[in-house]
């Protein structure tokens, strides 16, 4: 989050004044009230500038599938993946893996794959650039070892309903599998995921892995002019706060 900070003396007509506006850079949010008194100016008056935010109801810190594709509807339309990112909150609590060995696969270092921890029981995952980066996926762990599967596919032009993420990953051919199957072992159908199904949970080798000084250095490098998707999906993980290095539980099997 940006913050801009009034002049500790700012009159109550200036407060006013800033107040009125209704287009200031990217919509920015007024955390502050309009008839703010003069010494409140002294804490700061935070401005949310990302366009891509939680709408009403929502949470940028989803803690199952369901509320991920809740935050996905309420976006700004058509939804893009970056924006979909941009609309998490921070700090972002991110693993990050050059492996190209998935459905969603890394597009090599400067191009990691990052799975972002939104809360103890779901993670997300997006791949920065190549096939996958139109796609976010999702797992949402239903014991220690195993979790629920779900994909989304951007942009996303009219709202999703809440079977929408494991209707996609289905196998058009055995109905009975899904797509996450070569990777994700041990398939059942899930009660009170329609028409989900739990597999085990993996983690990337270790020797996979990227740091993430590497997409903070990948995001002040890009260049919008020549890799401009690219550079949106960076923008959106790296310039609206703070990246944290959360790592798999190392007992978890590797793939």
């Amino acid at each position: 989050m940006h913050t801009l900070t009034l002049p500790a003396m700012a009159s109550r007509a200036a407060l006013r004044e800033v107040c009125r506006v209704r287009n200031f850079g990217a919509a920015l949010l007024l955390l502050v009230g309009c008839d703010a008194t003069p010494s409140a100016a002294t804490a700061g008056l935070h401005l949310d500038a990302r366009r891509c935010r939680p709408a009403e109801g929502t949470t940028g810190s989803p803690t199952t599938i369901a509320e991920a594709i809740a935050l996905a509807n309420g976006l700004p339309r058509p939804v893009t993946a970056a924006c979909f990112l941009e609309a998490l909150d921070r700090p972002l609590k991110i693993e990050a893996s050059k492996s190209r060995a998935s459905a969603q696969p890394a597009h090599g270092e400067r191009s990691p794959r990052v799975f972002l921890f939104t809360s103890d029981a779901l993670v997300i995952t997006a791949a920065i650039d190549g096939k996958g980066r139109d796609l976010i996926e999702f797992g949402e762990n239903v014991s220690a070892r195993r979790s629920v599967k779900g994909e989304i596919e951007f942009p996303l032009t009219e709202a999703l309903d809440v079977a929408a993420p494991f209707d996609r990953i289905r196998n058009p051919e055995h109905g009975n599998i899904t797509t996450c199957f070569v990777c994700h072992d041990s398939e059942d159908d899930e009660p009170g995921f329609p028409n989900g199904r739990s597999s085990l949970i993996v983690r990337p080798r270790t020797k996979s892995l990227v740091p993430l000084d590497t997409l903070q250095s990948e995001f002040e490098s890009c260049d919008p002019s020549k890799e401009p998707q690219r550079c949106a999906m960076l923008t959106a993980l790296v310039a609206w706060g703070p990246l944290e290095h959360h790592g798999f539980d190392p007992d978890l099997p590797v793939f």
